[in-house]
């Protein structure tokens, strides 16, 4: 099995497809990720197929509400903050990472695209301020409608307004999960699970089950989220949580990809009904 990150987006499609997309008033979605490193057992590539995976399943909820939906080809040339002292990591520089987002809004302005939807699952705070000073910009320059699709946990946690212009905030019910005594951070039991799911090929969980989970606390995680050297030193092999117990998560009850998909595609359809009418 091949996994290709264009699939669906606008790179398999001819230049007159997306000109009758357009047309036909489609809106933009953007997947958005890095590459960066997710322990010795996932691929470096992990965020970007999970947000091109999201993207897919929102355009296919989108379309059952008549709403067509463009996907761009991935932006993952981003920042790495955190993980960017380990091989494989890939990492820009701010100004590198806005002004390409913005050569992107304005084709996507050009073309006449009037909604443009990011949908970033990589957690780097320096990668979320230069995606953020990317979409003020684009909005004042181009009059495009862009904004950040984040749940409600998040915006929360960043004391974000739900009414900010810049995001489309969605409430998402948390399931109950299993007791752990581990952080779930970085390439952990979930991101484990996902991409087992998904895309079964790129998990080595031969070498999953053997790894021992971090002891690592609250404290620890903001320390870690310094970076570099400090990153990783804290966790040598890359991940942050406990891999190995990817076996004991339900991940139907608790797919990420699913739910993300889902309950954005509610507030979108919601949202775009009411910015139409």
């Amino acid at each position: 099995m091949t996994y290709s990150i264009f699939a669906g987006t606008m790179a398999d499609m001819s230049w007159m497809e997306v000109q009758k997309s357009i047309e036909r008033g489609a809106v933009a979605l953007i997947p958005s990720g890095v590459i960066e490193q997710q322990g010795p057992h996932l691929p470096t590539g992990t965020d970007v197929y999970g947000s091109h995976l999201i993207c897919n399943k929102m355009r296919s909820e989108l379309n059952k509400s008549h709403i067509e939906c463009l996907i761009t080809p991935p932006f993952y040339w981003g920042i790495n903050h955190v993980t960017g002292a380990f091989p494989g990591s890939f990492t820009s520089r701010k100004v590198t990472v806005k002004y390409v987002l913005l050569d992107m809004f304005e084709c996507l302005y050009r073309w006449g695209i009037q909604h443009v939807f990011l949908v970033d699952i990589h957690g780097d705070q320096a990668n979320g301020a230069a995606l953020y000073e990317a979409i003020v910009e684009g909005r004042k320059n181009y009059g495009l409608d862009i904004r950040s699709v984040i749940s409600n946990w998040i915006a929360d946690d960043l004391g974000l307004d739900k009414e900010d212009e810049n995001f489309l905030v969605f409430d998402v019910p948390l399931p109950d999960l299993p007791e752990s005594a581990y952080l779930d951070i970085h390439a952990g039991e979930s991101s484990t699970a996902g991409m087992l799911k998904y895309f079964p090929k790129l998990v080595d969980t031969q070498v999953a089950d053997k790894l021992e989970p971090t002891n690592l606390s609250l404290e620890d995680l903001k320390l870690w989220q310094s970076g570099g050297e400090i990153a990783r030193n804290m966790t040598p092999q890359g991940y942050f949580g406990a891999p190995a117990a990817y076996s004991h998560l339900n991940i139907e009850e608790i797919d990420f990809y699913e739910g993300f998909a889902k309950y954005a595609s509610l507030e979108m359809k919601h949202y775009l009904n009411k910015t139409r009418t």
